[in-house]
C-alpha cells in the first residue's frame, strides 16, 4: 500500500508542474525596473522589536552587542526564546525549526549550535519568531525562528568583510567575507565565514538514591573547534515572467576534546579522563523555479532540494578507581568508540497560487524522502587486546517518506482578512537495528488544519486571531534504542516506541500604536516528548531516555512596548507570562503537576556625542517545568559600545557579553526514585571586538524573494533532545 501511494503522489507531483506552467506560456509581467539613487545617510533605524500580524520581528542589525557576539547568543537571547540542557531551542514553550533566509538549516542540536556560532552576530539582519506558522509550512514546524541575513542590493560588484577577536576563558575568533554580483538579469553570490573557538562546559550533578547512597558527578570537557561555513548561489532571470537559481552550501566542523570525570561515591572515588576527535560535514543544494503571470494573477514554484549529513566521530576514555585516601583500586579501564553516521534527504515539492475575483488560492504539494545510517561500534580493552563490547555496539538505519498536500483560500472583506487551509501529510516509517535485531514500521495519514482572521480595526490598532494543528516527529536518533556512554554512571538510550507529538494552538495578537504588542495563546499537546530516568539499584548507574506524556497543557501572554524615552534614548521591554500543565502516567502512577513563571528582556539603546552609540540590555527566565525536570532561574546582562568608521563604510563594536556571568543552567529531576540536582557551567562571560567593512557599488536594485522544499525532516538530525 505504501509503495502504490508513494508511486501515485511522486508521479502527480511530477506531471502536475509541467502542465501549469504550460498553461502560463504566453503570459508575462514586467521586469523589475532599476533606478539609479542617489546615496543618502540615513540616521534613523528600526526598532528593536516589531510585530507583524502574529510574528514578532527582531531587528539586531544595529545592535552593538549583537555585533560583539555569535548567531547562537543572538537567537538564544530572543525573547521567549530558550535552549535546554541537549542545545534543544524552544519558543515560547514550543519546539523549534530554525530557518536561514527562508530556508531550512537542516539541524539542530549540537550541529545547529556549530552552525550559528560560527555566523557572526554582524551579518544577522533580522529575527523572525513564528510561534504560529502559516498552514504552508511543514505540520512538523510547531515554531519557526528566521534568521535573516544581510543580502546586498547593489547593482555591480559589492561585499561585506566581519573581523572579530576576543575572548572568554579562553581565545575566540571570526572571520567572515560576503561577495555579490548583481547585473540585470543575473545575481552572482556566497560567502565565507570561520569561527574558532576553544571552550569548556562543567557539569556537576548530585543523585540521592532512595536509601541514602549518595553520588556526585563532576564533568569537565574542553572542546578545540574549527567551523567553516562555505557558500555560492546564482539566480538567473529567464524571461520577463520566469527566473531560476541555485544555491549550494555547506558546513565543515573538526573538534577535539579533551575531557575529565570525577565521580564521588560513598567510599571510593572514579576518574576517567576522554579523548576525542570529530568531523562533520553537510553539503546541500537547492534548485528553483519560478513563473508567474500578471494577466492571470497566478504564480508557479518548484523546488528540488538534496541535503546530505555526514558526521564521524572517535572516543577514548580511561578508568580508575581510588580510595579515599587517593590509593588506586584494582586495575584502570580502557574502552573507545568509533562511530559513522550518514544522512541524506531528497525533496520536490511545488507551491502554486491563484488569485480570483472573490478570493486568493494557494494549493502545494512535496514528497520528502530520508534515510539515516548510524553505525556505532564499541570496543573494551580485555588482556591488552580490543574486543567487541556487544553491550554497547549498534547499527541502526532508518527510512522515512513524507508527502504533503494543501490547499487553502483567502480573502478580504472590508477592515477583515481571513485565511483557512488544509494540510494533508502520509508518512512511512520504518527502523531497523541491525545489532540488536528491533525492527519497527508505521504508517498512517494525517490532517492538518489551520485558520486565521485580521481585522485593522483603526490605523492605530490591529487584531489577529489564529488556529493551527501540527505534529512533531523526533530526532531519528530519540527512536534510536542504542545507548549512548557519557560516563561509568550515566547512560542514554533511544526509545523505539515513542510517539510522535500532536498538538493544537490558538492565538491572539493585539498592536496598538506600533508601540504595544500583546499576544495569548494556548496549545495542547499529547503524547509530548519528556526525558525520563531510570536507576540501577545495585550498580547505581542511570539511564536517560524518553517516553510521551498522555497531555500536556501550554499557555502564555506576551507584552512588548517600543517607547523612545527621549531622542537618544530607546527602550523596549518583552515580558512573557508561561503556563505548563502536565497530566500522565509515569510507571502506572498519575503524574500531575503544574507551575507558572514569567521571561523579561529589555534593550536599552543610547545614541552619544561625536558618533558614538552604546547599549545596555538584560534577559531573566524564572523557574521553567521541563517534562519532569524543573530548570532554575537564568538571565544575564550585556553591554556595547560602537562607533562608525571610515566615512560610514566601516564601523567598531565592542561588547561585553554575561558580564555577571549569570547565563548558567541549574536543573533538578525529583520524581518517583529520581533525585538529581544538576548544574552546567558553561563559557558565556566574554568580550569581543568587531570591524565590519563594507565595499562596492551602491545602485540599488530590489532583491529576489526565494523558497525552499525540505523544511523540518532535516532538522531532525540531531542529538537527543532534552529539557
Amino acid at each position: 500500500m505504501q509503495t502504490f501511494l508513494t508511486a501515485i503522489f511522486s508521479a502527480t507531483i511530477l506531471s502536475a508542474a509541467p502542465s501549469a506552467i504550460a498553461q502560463q506560456k504566453k503570459d508575462s509581467i514586467p521586469a523589475p525596473s532599476v533606478k539609479q539613487l542617489k546615496t543618502h545617510e540615513v540616521t534613523s533605524s528600526a526598532p528593536p522589536i516589531t510585530m507583524q500580524g502574529g510574528t514578532m520581528i527582531v531587528n539586531v542589525g544595529k545592535s552593538v552587542t549583537a555585533a560583539g557576539s555569535n548567531g547562537w547568543d543572538v537567537v538564544t537571547k530572543s525573547p521567549g526564546v530558550i535552549a535546554d540542557n541537549n542545545n534543544a531551542l524552544q519558543l515560547n514553550g514550543k519546539p523549534v525549526t530554525v530557518y536561514m533566509d527562508g530556508r531550512p538549516t537542516r539541524l539542530s542540536g549540537d550541529d545547529l549550535k556549530n552552525l550559528l556560532s560560527s555566523t557572526p552576530g554582524s551579518n544577522i539582519d533580522k529575527i523572525e519568531l513564528m510561534s504560529m506558522p502559516s498552514g504552508k509550512y511543514d505540520a512538523q514546524d510547531g515554531a519557526i525562528i528566521n534568521i535573516k541575513l544581510f543580502k546586498p542590493k547593489d547593482l555591480g560588484t559589492n561585499g561585506n568583510l566581519t573581523l572579530t577577536g576576543g575572548f572568554g576563558r579562553y581565545l575566540r575568533t571570526t572571520e567572515g567575507i560576503t561577495l555579490n554580483h548583481r547585473s540585470k538579469g543575473v545575481n552572482m553570490y556566497g560567502g565565507y565565514d570561520h569561527n574558532y573557538a576553544k571552550t569548556f562546559t562543567e557539569i556537576t550533578n548530585d543523585r540521592v538514591y532512595p536509601d541514602g547512597y549518595t553520588l556526585t558527578e563532576n564533568d569537565f570537557n574542553r572542546e578545540n573547534k574549527h567551523t567553516h561555513n562555505v557558500r555560492a548561489g546564482a539566480d538567473f532571470d529567464l524571461s520577463k515572467s520566469s527566473s531560476a537559481g541555485v544555491l549550494v552550501k555547506s558546513m565543515f566542523n573538526n573538534r577535539s576534546r579533551l575531557g575529565d570525570n570525577y565521580t564521588t561515591l560513598p567510599d571510593s572515588i572514579f576518574r576517567q579522563g576522554a579523548t576525542g576527535d570529530q568531523k562533520l560535514i553537510n553539503p546541500s543544494v537547492n534548485a528553483y523555479y519560478r513563473t508567474a503571470s500578471a494577466k492571470h494573477k497566478n504564480e508557479l514554484t518548484i523546488n528540488a532540494d538534496y541535503f546530505n549529513h555526514r558526521k564521524d566521530w572517535d572516543d577514548q576514555f580511561g578508568g580508575q578507581y581510588y580510595s579515599l585516601k587517593e590509593d588506586a583500586i584494582g586495575s584502570s579501564s580502557h574502552i573507545r568508540n568509533f562511530t559513522e553516521s550518514a544522512i541524506d534527504l531528497y525533496s520536490l515539492s511545488a507551491d502554486y497560487s491563484q488569485q480570483f475575483k472573490a478570493f486568493k488560492l494557494e494549493a502545494g504539494l512535496k514528497t520528502t524522502f530520508t534515510e539515516t545510517d548510524n553505525n556505532m561500534r564499541w570496543e573494551m580493552m580485555n588482556a591488552g587486546k580490543w574486543e567487541n563490547d556487544p553491550n554497547k555496539t549498534n547499527h541502526f538505519i532508518y527510512k522515512e517518506n513524507v508527502n504533503a498536500a494543501y490547499a487553502g483560500l483567502s480573502k478580504t472583506v472590508k477592515k477583515w482578512s481571513f485565511t483557512a487551509m488544509l494540510r494533508m501529510e502520509h508518512t512511512n516509517a520504518k527502523g531497523n537495528s541491525l545489532t540488536m535485531d528491533q525492527k519497527f514500521s508505521r504508517d498512517y495519514v494525517q490532517f492538518f488544519p489551520s485558520a486565521s482572521a485580521s481585522w485593522n480595526m483603526s490605523a492605530k490598532d490591529q487584531f489577529s486571531f489564529s488556529y493551527r494543528r501540527s505534529i512533531n516527529r523526533f530526532g531519528f536518533d530519540i527512536v534510536n534504542p542504542f545507548i549512548t556512554y557519557v560516563n561509568a554512571y550515566s547512560l542514554r538510550q533511544g526509545n523505539p516506541d515513542i510517539k510522535p507529538m500532536l498538538s493544537q494552538a490558538v492565538q491572539a495578537t493585539w498592536s496598538h500604536k506600533y508601540q504595544l504588542f500583546t499576544t495569548v495563546a494556548f496549545t495542547r499537546m499529547t503524547d509530548n516528548l519528556s526525558m525520563t530516568f531510570k536507576q540501577d539499584p545495585v550498580t547505581k548507574v542511570q539511564v536517560m531516555s524518553f517516553d510521551n506524556q498522555t497531555n500536556f497543557n501550554l499557555a502564555y501572554a506576551n507584552v512588548v512596548w517600543v517607547k523612545p524615552i527621549t531622542p537618544k534614548i530607546r527602550t523596549t521591554v518583552t515580558v512573557t507570562g508561561l503556563y505548563l500543565g502536565i497530566n500522565t502516567v509515569l510507571d502506572g502512577i498519575d503524574y500531575n503537576k503544574n507551575s507558572v513563571t514569567a521571561f523579561a528582556n529589555i534593550q536599552n539603546s543610547f545614541t552619544l556625542p561625536k558618533g558614538f552609540t552604546a547599549e545596555l540590555n538584560g534577559n531573566f527566565r524564572g523557574p521553567l517545568m521541563a517534562g519532569y525536570a524543573v530548570m532554575k532561574t537564568q538571565g544575564n546582562v550585556d553591554l556595547g559600545l560602537g562607533k562608525t568608521i571610515m566615512k560610514g563604510a566601516g564601523s567598531l563594536k565592542l561588547a561585553a557579553v554575561d558580564i555577571f556571568n549569570t547565563n548558567q543552567m541549574r536543573f533538578k529531576v525529583n520524581y518517583g526514585t529520581i533525585n538529581n540536582l544538576g548544574k552546567m557551567n558553561m563559557d558565556t562571560r566574554a568580550v569581543n571586538l568587531t570591524f565590519n567593512y563594507k565595499f562596492g557599488n551602491k545602485n540599488v536594485k530590489a532583491a529576489k524573494s526565494r523558497k525552499n522544499s525540505i523544511e523540518t525532516e532535516s532538522g531532525r538530525t540531531a542529538t537527543q533532545q532534552g529539557f
